[in-house]
């Protein structure tokens, strides 16, 4: 793919030689390799975008953010340079607005000014390789800057340019359209997405938050012990007669048994109902957390994130979260790191309820353990 990007550039520029010097103009040459590097730009963020879509990545790169607004202001200025397409369509009007603004300019102008929105309400950080950036500091650093930089081109372009000849002549000092509406989504960008921008932060992941949401899930999980004292209280009564009765009827020995003869042989029979109520209770539960899949291995219990099974020590404190779609488990702290740029699940896309993304279920990863465990023995 590399190749036939460079071999297109490279044939817009030998068309841009040829036209240019049958035309003896720089303008037209230039113009040639700015088209070049136009399709070079456009064949390059498709590829970006698909990669971007392939691994449900947000587009919260520099590559997303800043090349589009640079491109848009570039291609519209060079509009007033160049003959190709550049004929005003606004004859009777101050503003410049043409054919090579509409095809070139206006759509990454558009762009960029979507990307400034998202740096205030939709991302949290901004990837300019491996280091981030929160978004709002870049948004403000590029609102700031595209506005200081319209404003001083519209000086220069007007004043001085009139008075000094430079190599390169505008054809036409009509106000560009395509900056004029860049500048103002910029300032509305700002002024309503910066300065008064009241997006709802999320609660830091603190290890004491974790262990708060993994009691409240265990309590909800499991069976509440003052109903266990309960059941096993009103239990015994009943199993001490029924055994009374039997030995009476069978064996004249029964008449010697001590007080101390049925507690115990209370207690052995409540221990073995509560364990079948602790199994009862796992089966019934155990789907709640089974991932979807039709076959199912110990691949399908690693984090969805980290691609790591959960394991102790090493995880401890962490606290695993299970997407209420597709049920595959990840580590709570990634979990809400994901959050902050994306509401879709990472693995099944599906769109994260906001209660759910407000108040996760958090499960202890010596549960989960247990329960991924139980889950590859059944399976």
């Amino acid at each position: 793919m590399v190749k036939k990007k460079i071999l297109i550039f490279l044939l817009f520029i030998l068309i841009g030689s040829i036209h240019g010097l049958i035309t003896s103009s720089l303008n037209m040459f230039l113009t040639w390799v700015f088209i070049g590097l136009w399709i070079f730009f456009i064949i390059k963020i498709i590829e970006n975008i698909r990669q971007h879509r392939e691994f449900n990545s947000p587009y919260n790169t520099a590559f997303f953010v800043i090349l589009p607004l640079f491109i848009g202001i570039f291609y519209s200025i060079w509009g007033s340079y160049t003959s190709l397409l550049g004929d005003n369509l606004n004859m009777n009007s101050n503003f410049y607005f043409s054919l090579w603004s509409l095809i070139f300019g206006f759509p990454f102008v558009l762009y960029g000014s979507y990307s400034l929105y998202r740096c205030f309400k939709k991302y949290n950080v901004i990837y300019f390789g491996r280091r981030a950036v929160k978004a709002k500091i870049v948004g403000y650093f590029l609102s700031f800057s595209l506005i200081f930089g319209i404003i001083l081109y519209w000086i220069i372009f007007y004043s001085i340019i009139e008075y000094y000849n430079y190599l390169l002549i505008p054809l036409r000092f009509s106000l560009d359209i395509n900056l004029l509406v860049l500048f103002v989504l910029t300032i509305l960008n700002l002024i309503l997405f910066g300065f008064l921008n009241t997006k709802r932060e999320f609660s830091p992941l603190t290890r004491e938050y974790i262990a708060q949401r993994t009691r409240r899930i265990n309590t909800l999980t499991r069976p509440n012990i003052e109903s266990r004292r309960v059941t096993t209280a009103n239990r015994p009564i009943a199993s001490s007669t029924t055994t009374v009765s039997r030995s009476t009827n069978t064996s004249h020995k029964s008449s010697r048994s001590t007080p101390t003869s049925h507690m115990q042989r209370s207690r052995t029979v409540n221990t073995t109902q509560t364990k079948r109520s602790k199994t009862n209770l796992k089966i019934q539960n155990i789907n709640i957390y089974k991932p979807k899949a039709a076959f199912l291995t110990e691949e399908d219990f690693k984090c969805i994130f980290c691609f790591k099974l959960p394991k102790l020590p090493e995880d401890k404190g962490r606290g695993i979260i299970i997407c209420p779609n597709c049920r595959y488990p990840s580590h709570a702290d990634e979990f809400k790191d994901w959050l902050k740029t994306s509401n879709l699940c990472s693995r099944c896309s599906a769109l994260i309820p906001i209660n759910f993304r407000r108040s996760p279920r958090i499960i202890s990863v010596k549960n989960y353990i247990a329960i991924y465990k139980q889950i590859l023995r059944k399976a």
